[in-house]
């Protein structure tokens, strides 16, 4: 079968190895789909900071089960299947609580051990997830990812009827704000990319604003009034948006940071203090994330169609990041197919 592996950055293999062998409790997926997410980019760059090399990358996807271990209960030959893609111990504290997702000695499949990338992989039943039957593999790739913005509003609390600012209008940013929006919060997303806010319109998220002229305090004004914003979620994960996020936060709210920040940054701690501002982390996702997010992606709350920049077959993943790289500011989604 098919593996394609990272051996360092820059570099990537398609090797031929055999088709694994299940254990009890494991179920052998048919891979069919599988998503190239922020992450995977920067593994590709040699950037990521919790990796290392070498790698079979892939954490989003979907495909279907070709066979089940004597102890498997939940699943059969057949089933179309996502998988949440965390290996947590079961016994920190953080597992303990409900927190599996910042497990102590958490590792993610495609990042820290081998992912999706091979025509087949077996997993343990407990993180394989049932897809509903209407969704077809392509759209069941974007589970993952929808379940990052499902976690990050779960963070948020009770959303409904908050006034809720998206900064940021890529995969991450525009899908938040699909939840939000589903959740009965009045949702503005803001960016610097005029594409990427009309994709974001075609979406069906009510209000965006090009904030590449108009600062954020402005833009939050002009939407919501005196009231301002509730909560800030930074999906951008840069240095200016996070400094206009604390600057145009209004006491008393929140900002939630949902991006993946690759330096250090230099806040002004006693605006956050004085103000009585909750800073808010947001790590993946647990296993009610998923369920929800499968879900609101059946019920059509979400829209995931729009967002599929192109695609290309496993084979030809050194093609889809040179388009990546050459393309930074159109790509949203990029996936990848299997041969059937």
């Amino acid at each position: 079968m098919l593996q394609v592996k990272m051996p360092e950055a820059y570099k990537i293999e398609n090797l031929d190895i055999p088709v694994p062998e299940i254990k009890d409790h494991e179920v052998l997926i048919k891979m069919k789909t599988i998503g190239i997410c922020g992450s995977d980019i920067q593994i590709y760059h040699g950037l990521h900071k919790y990796m290392s090399f070498p790698v079979v990358q892939g954490h989003e996807g979907a495909g279907i089960i070709e066979k089940t271990g004597a102890a498997v209960t939940q699943f059969k030959a057949g089933d179309k299947v996502t998988i949440q893609p965390q290996i947590f111990c079961g016994e920190c504290q953080p597992c303990l609580s409900g927190n599996e997702n910042v497990c102590e000695n958490i590792a993610v499949y495609g990042v820290h051990t081998d992912g999706m990338a091979q025509d087949y992989i077996a997993m343990p039943e407990s993180v394989v997830v049932k897809l509903s039957d209407s969704m077809d593999y392509e759209t069941g790739a974007f589970v993952e990812p929808v379940s990052v913005a499902v976690g990050a509003i779960r963070r948020c609390g009770d959303v409904m009827g908050q006034n809720i600012v998206v900064l940021g209008a890529g995969p991450i940013g525009n899908l938040v704000a699909q939840v939000a929006d589903a959740d009965g919060a009045e949702v503005l997303i803001t960016d610097i990319n005029d594409k990427k806010l009309k994709l974001a319109e075609e979406c069906g998220i009510p209000h965006t604003r090009n904030t590449k002229d108009t600062d954020l305090r402005t833009a939050i004004a002009d939407q919501f009034g005196k009231r301002g914003a509730d909560i800030i979620i930074d999906c951008a994960a840069v240095t200016p948006s996070i400094l206009s996020a604390i600057n145009a936060a209004r006491p008393a709210s929140k900002i939630v940071v949902v991006g993946n920040f690759k330096k250090p940054v230099e806040i002004e701690l006693p605006m956050i203090q004085r103000q009585s501002i909750d800073i808010i982390g947001v790590m993946m996702y647990v296993r009610r994330d998923y369920e929800k997010a499968i879900r609101l992606m059946s019920e059509g709350r979400v829209v995931v169609d729009k967002m599929v920049t192109t695609s290309y077959p496993v084979t030809d993943f050194e093609k889809a990041y040179r388009f990546i790289d050459e393309n930074p500011l159109d790509v949203m989604k990029i996936l990848m197919k299997f041969n059937d």
